[in-house]
């Protein structure tokens, strides 16, 4: 699926173009926009999101507490169903992190915000809130666009921020000190984007408020660091060490001899050299590794080799694939693995980066490596069998 024209007026951004928007606001300042999707109605009612709360598979959680008690706490799911029908009448929300596993409406919606590329976006996380309910003052080290689905809530931030300082006896990450200097009441269809790092706080007004979430990760450098080193060790394993036959008598006992130095430099030089290619490769495995939280369950990929034509299978809601141009051709990365697509138009990649099953007759002729990827998904447990009965 291609990407929304970057000079399109969007309603989605107020009728900024997403180059406007990515100019003038991502990353840098809030921005509001009042009936950002016209006519939405809510797919999803409190008692729906009850029930995804119950799932195993479901991350959720119920945040409970006002900022005039200062009582915070948090309590993880799966939760039963008797529970969730007798919480208080306030002070309290109901969240759900990654419903577009879940929901087969969740990667529609979060089409609408393809003007950044998929690998930045964490989740879909959906909240119900009765009045009063909050997750407290607070701060996100990633970007989110706020779109009220139903109710109203009101948000309050704090721009420039105070100290970021937080309670460190609290069960949650919340401010110290937080003095709103902008307040806005949103109402069904109203959409608020907040950078990383700037102070806010959200209260639900009535008992229809449900907050859909479209966070975007960005993961630190050294954690990309961590992850090429980790490969690159993985390549020499324990086993290679430094090695001196025929070496000279040492001069002083205590000292660094200078072809030591050298020898073990050449070793760290050549662990860490890599050309463009070989770090955009690393780059694309790193970047769509399974995140720690999808749970995968290895098959047999031996079925592989003998799927017939037609026979499909099942790619995992939670995995991430993406691709790249390379300097022989495009690259095709999914779950921290690359196949080479050289020949293989972007049109074509960006449909095999949205299907939810895969089959031999659909991408034998377009993927050549289409077997091999079946082979690797089914063992690392990503890819399954096709059951359109379950």
């Amino acid at each position: 699926m291609a990407a929304p024209d970057p000079n399109q007026p969007l309603a989605l951004l107020g009728g900024l173009t997403p180059a406007e928007f990515l100019r003038d606001y991502w990353q840098q300042r809030p921005l509001l926009v009042r009936d950002a999707i016209a006519g939405f109605e809510n797919p999803i009612e409190p008692d729906d999101l009850a029930g995804l709360a119950t799932d195993p598979d479901a991350a959720s959680r119920i945040v409970s507490g006002h900022v005039d008690r200062q009582d915070w706490d948090v309590e993880y799911g799966p939760f039963e169903a008797e529970p969730l029908g007798e919480l208080p009448e306030r002070d309290w929300t109901l969240l759900v992190t990654d419903v577009e596993r879940f929901w087969s409406g969740g990667p529609d919606f979060l089409a609408h915000f393809d003007f950044i590329p998929r690998w930045r976006r964490d989740d879909l996380m959906i909240s119900y809130a009765p009045p009063g309910g909050s997750v407290g003052p607070h701060v996100d080290q990633y970007d989110v666009f706020l779109f009220q689905a139903a109710g109203r809530r009101r948000w309050q931030i704090q721009d420039p921020p105070g100290s970021l300082d937080c309670h460190d006896d609290l069960p949650l990450a919340i401010l110290r000190a937080f003095d709103p200097t902008e307040t806005w009441e949103l109402g069904p269809g109203d959409l608020l984007y907040l950078p990383p790092n700037l102070p806010h706080y959200g209260l639900s007004l009535d008992d229809q408020c449900m907050t859909w979430s479209v966070g975007f990760r960005a993961p630190t450098i050294l954690d990309v660091l961590t992850g090429f080193l980790e490969e690159r060790a993985n390549v020499i394993g324990d086993q290679a060490r430094f090695e001196d036959p025929g070496r000279h008598p040492s001069a002083h006992a205590a000292e660094l001899p200078a072809a030591d130095r050298e020898a073990l430099r050449e070793a760290l030089r050549a662990l860490l050299a890599a050309e463009d290619h070989d770090l955009d490769a690393y780059l694309g495995r790193f970047l769509t590794r399974p995140a720690g939280n999808v749970e995968l369950a290895p098959g047999d990929p031996g079925l592989a080799a003998t799927a017939g034509p037609a026979d499909r299978f099942a790619i995992h809601p939670g995995v991430r694939r993406a691709w790249f141009q390379g300097p022989d051709g495009p690259i095709l990365c999914i779950a921290g693995n690359d196949y080479p697509a050289q020949a293989v138009a972007a049109d074509v990649l960006e449909a095999f980066c949205s299907a939810e099953t895969l089959s031999i007759a659909e991408w034998e002729e377009a993927i050549p490596m289409i077997r091999q990827i079946l082979e690797d998904g089914l063992e690392a447990g990503w890819l399954a069998p096709d059951d359109p009965g379950e």
